[in-house]
């Protein structure tokens, strides 16, 4: 099976894929993406927060199920790596626990595509697992997982102004850690960029 088909399969089994609420800490309103949605815990924080929000998957069960469990949002059945969005049309990209499951292909692609799509002065709110994560070097059903540090995260995206980034290593009741990286990074207006 493909990617694609292996987390269809995944969110069919899977009712309750995601549990708990993402916690989102972006000062930010407006038009919101999130890239990767899963079951659609981030759109619910986003709306919350009182945004416009947008999500997007390739699954389309997971889709069906955010449709039908937030009729307020809009959902879109895509890749990541090709967004059917204008230039410069939201305000806020979220990419909470998705670029862990892209190659370098669709990595570099999605890069491009989170600038294409994000506004100037646009926000983009990272969450990564990091290579001390229980997780890693582990086998998950032959779903593609990679693991990225916060500097990593910094370099990936370049030239995008990185307002904060942390790693937060937090201990599991089982003796393990989970450990994720995080970046919030604001795009350059490009009047400002004309000017340097």
């Amino acid at each position: 099976m493909d990617q694609r088909e292996l987390w269809e399969d995944f969110y069919q089994k899977n009712p309750m894929a995601w549990r708990g609420v993402t916690d989102i800490d972006v000062p930010c309103s407006g038009s919101a993406l999130d890239l990767g949605c899963g079951n659609g815990k981030t759109v619910a924080a986003l709306l919350d927060a009182g945004m416009e929000t947008t999500g997007v998957d390739f699954s389309g069960t997971a889709i069906e199920k955010c449709r039908r469990q937030y009729p307020e949002a809009t959902f879109v059945v895509c890749d990541v790596s090709s967004l059917p969005f204008p230039d410069g049309c939201f305000d806020l990209v979220t990419a909470i626990h998705v670029l862990e499951n892209l190659d370098d292909g669709k990595l570099a692609k999605t890069v491009q595509e989170i600038r294409r799509v994000l506004k100037d002065d646009g926000r983009l709110f990272v969450r990564c697992f990091t290579p001390r994560d229980m997780r890693a070097g582990t086998s998950r059903n032959g779903l593609y997982y990679r693991y990225f540090t916060a500097d990593e995260l910094v370099r990936l995206f370049e030239g995008l102004d990185a307002l904060r980034s942390s790693e937060n290593d937090e201990p599991t009741r089982f003796g393990t850690i989970r450990s994720r990286a995080e970046c919030l990074f604001r795009k350059p207006s490009q009047e400002a960029d004309a000017r340097n």
